[in-house]
């Protein structure tokens, strides 16, 4: 055997044994992540959603809630980042043949635990970090929030057309750190997504 295989038998080795140890101290602490079906479970809901039009541009206000329970806390404190979806989808109405979409869009935020500071951090897709929080609750509250963001212009739709929005929530797993990869590739329980929320576009 070379030396480049034995260097990487030797690192293989020891990512499993960090892994091993990880699951071991997570066992005796009561949590073993990705053995519960409910790893999510809580409130996933859209509260409440409705537009306003600025200038000819169609801003999305809307409120959701996500689960909150001890099996998300002692995650993101091992690690583990969760990544939230509101996604929001325009559709032209038509009388025979199904509705055809003119926009299908997602906003993507992501929770993490930091270490130093002691707090939860809220990251927004395309402006970087929103804020961070003293306790879970607030932080899942500043993700539900979502607060004049851009769907729709005028120029998109047609005068004498009828339209729908529909907005749905939804919470993954994100990131992990190097020890609990092994451990995670198996699992779906880290996965939930709400029902849609449908209302007709007001002209």
């Amino acid at each position: 055997m070379t030396l480049d295989s034995h260097s990487c038998l030797d690192g293989w080795l020891q990512r499993a044994r960090a892994a091993s140890l990880a699951l071991l101290a997570m066992l005796c602490c009561g949590w073993a992540p990705g053995v519960r079906a409910d790893a999510l479970d809580g409130q996933l809901d859209v509260l409440s959603a409705y537009v306003v039009v600025d200038n000819g541009v169609y801003k999305l206000m809307a409120r959701a809630a996500y689960p909150l329970n001890e099996d998300i806390r002692a995650a993101l404190k091992d690690g583990v980042a969760l990544r939230f979806d509101f996604e929001t989808v325009l559709a032209k109405q038509r009388r025979f043949v199904p509705d055809a979409t003119v926009a299908d869009l997602v906003l993507q935020r992501e929770l993490s635990w930091h270490m130093v500071s002691e707090r939860y951090v809220v990251r927004d897709g395309e402006r970087g970090e929103l804020g961070s929080y003293g306790s879970l609750d607030q932080a899942l509250q500043a993700i539900g929030t979502i607060d004049s963001w851009p769907v729709a212009v005028e120029a998109q739709l047609e005068p004498a057309a009828s339209y729908t929005l529909k907005v749905r929530a939804s919470v993954r797993r994100g990131t992990l750190p190097d020890t609990l990869r092994l451990l995670f590739w198996w699992s779906d329980s880290w996965r939930r997504t709400s029902s849609w929320y449908t209302w007709p576009l007001p002209r």
